[in-house]
C-alpha cells in the first residue's frame, strides 16, 4: 500500500488511533535523536538524514558512512523518512539529497521549512518526484500518515520562544502493537503538550532528549505525558555522554542509553521483555 497523508477531524481523536498487529518492533540509534523504527516490515527513520558532527553534537561513524550514501546495510529498505525541524544535527540537507538519491522508494514528510532547504540541493527530486511530501500539522488537527499496516501521527510542539519561528513536529509511530514517541526538539512547556492530547495517550516508548532530565519542569513533562514504560535518551552530545550518564542514571535507573550510533534495541508488544540494547 502505498503512503496516504491526510487530516485527522476531530481534535478530540487526536491521538486515538487504532492500533495494529503486534510484531517484535526494533529501535535503532543514528545520530543525536535520529533513530529507525522497524517492525521487520515496513521501517520509519527520523532525524535520520544526518552524517556530519554539528558543534557539540555527532554524526555518523565513519564506517556507516558508506552505507547510508548508498541506502544500504542499516539504512536499506527505509520506507518513510520523517524530520522533527530545520535544525542542522536534525537534518543535514545536501545528506539528505544523497540519501534520497540513492533510497528511491524514500518518501519524506517534513515541514516547509525542511523542503525548502532540501530543495536548494537537489531541486529536480523534491519537485518532480513525488516522494518529498510537504506537510502542516496543526494543533487538533494533525498530519496522519500510514503505509504498510502502520500509522504515524505528526503534530506539532514548540521549540520554544528562542526558536518561536522554527516549525518542531512530534511523531507518535503506531508500530507492531506498539506506539513509540518521537518529540524532536519540543520546549518546556507544559500548555503546549496539553494541547498535543498525549495526556490521554498510553506510550509504550518513549524517546526523550536528555535535557528533559536536568533540574526543572522537564522531570514534570515526562511523569504527565511521557510516562512510557521504556523512556530511551537521545539527542545527547557525544563527548558529554559519560559525565551526563553520571549525574542521570542513579536518579532514573530505568531510563535507556545507546551508547553508539547503529546500537539497536528489541522488544514485542506480545511479550514484553526487559530491553536489552544490541551491538
Amino acid at each position: 500500500m502505498r503512503s496516504i497523508n491526510r487530516k485527522a477531524v476531530e481534535a478530540c481523536c487526536l491521538l486515538a488511533l487504532c492500533a495494529p498487529l503486534q510484531a517484535d518492533v526494533t529501535i535503532t540509534r543514528l545520530a543525536n535523536a535520529g533513530v529507525i523504527i522497524s517492525d521487520g516490515e515496513t521501517r520509519v527513520m527520523i532525524d535520520g538524514m544526518v552524517v556530519e558532527p554539528y558543534a557539540v553534537y555527532g554524526g555518523l561513524p565513519e564506517t556507516a558512512i558508506a552505507d547510508y550514501s548508498s541506502a544500504s546495510g542499516d539504512f536499506a529498505g527505509i520506507d518513510l523518512a520523517l524530520v522533527s525541524h530545520r535544525h542542522h544535527e536534525h537534518n543535514q540537507p545536501a545528506f539528505a539529497c544523497t540519501f534520497l538519491k540513492a533510497s528511491r522508494a524514500t518518501e519524506v514528510y517534513a515541514s516547509e521549512q525542511v523542503v525548502g532547504l532540501v530543495r536548494e540541493f537537489c531541486r529536480e527530486l523534491v519537485t518532480t518526484s513525488g516522494r518529498v511530501h510537504t506537510i502542516d500539522p496543526q494543533y487538533g488537527l494533525p498530519e496522519v500518515i500510514e503505509r504498510d499496516g502502520i500509522r504515524v501521527t505528526v503534530f506539532p510542539l514548540t521549540h520554544g520562544t528562542k526558536y518561536a519561528r522554527i516549525k518542531n513536529f512530534a511523531h507518535l509511530v503506531e508500530i507492531g502493537g506498539m506506539k513509540v514517541l518521537h518529540v524532536g526538539d519540543a520546549a518546556f512547556e507544559p500548555a503546549d503538550y496539553e494541547k498535543s492530547g498525549l495526556a490521554d495517550v498510553k506510550l509504550d516508548v518513549a524517546l526523550i532528549p536528555i535535557a528533559y532530565f536536568q533540574p526543572g519542569p522537564g522531570i514534570e513533562i515526562i511523569e504527565r505525558y511521557m510516562n512510557a514504560p521504556v523512556k530511551i535518551a537521545v539527542h545527547i552530545p557525544p563527548g558529554e555522554l559519560e559525565e551526563i550518564k553520571g549525574l542521570v542514571a542513579p536518579a532514573h535507573p530505568q531510563l535507556i542509553f545507546l551508547d553508539e550510533p547503529l546500537q539497536q534495541l528489541r522488544f514485542s508488544a506480545a511479550a514484553p521483555p526487559p530491553p536489552q540494547p544490541e551491538q
